[in-house]
């Protein structure tokens, strides 16, 4: 008998939730690579836009950014602008059916991390709030975006190994959540 939960896409939801909040607000403000840092919210809206419903990504993407935003010490709403741009382009290229592959959705949010942090940071120049380019991009939006990418890729692996059915990375493989196709 197959039992289909249909609840197990939101409690991991939830939990992912907490968690990534948790550690943007206590670990990585202090954990960085020059002066980036990594931005867990990022993470949380694509992991969620990747394994949840399409309709849903633009709010998910308001919600993780201004968590962001009340979070930090940058301007409100700028962070939330650019996740819920970037959670709507992913919807509408229907990338959330990549949901079952954690290494495309890693893949995928290469780009996606190098133009918001990139975005964030030419933002803050532009306000006054850098000093120069160089520090903008090579020395804030390049390790941020490092960060984040390193932190996407345990937060893929991690989803893959819940072996939930509701969307999220790699539920429905037999191996686990790993795909093998290719070898």
């Amino acid at each position: 008998m197959i039992v289909n939960d249909t609840g197990k896409f939101r409690r991991v939801a939830i939990i992912l939730a907490v968690v990534l909040c948790l550690l943007q607000l206590s670990i990585a403000p202090y954990v960085g690579i020059l002066g980036g840092r990594a931005n867990l919210a990022l993470v949380l809206a694509v992991a969620l836009t990747l394994g949840g419903e399409e309709s849903k990504a633009p709010a998910i993407g308001f919600a993780c950014g201004l968590f962001y935003d009340l979070a930090g010490s940058g301007p409100i709403g700028l962070m939330a602008f650019l996740l819920t741009v970037m959670c709507y382009a992913l919807a509408v290229g229907g990338h959330s059916r990549i949901a079952d592959d954690p290494t495309a959705g890693v893949v995928l949010f290469v780009p996606a991390a190098l133009i918001v942090e990139v975005g964030y940071a030419f933002v803050l120049l532009v306000f006054g709030q850098a000093s120069s380019f160089v520090d903008v991009v090579f020395l804030r939006a390049l390790p941020g975006a490092l960060l984040d990418c390193l932190s996407m890729a345990v937060v893929a692996f991690a989803l893959s190994r819940t072996g939930g059915t509701g969307g999220t990375f790699g539920g429905r493989h037999s191996s686990g959540g790993l795909s093998m196709k290719g070898l």
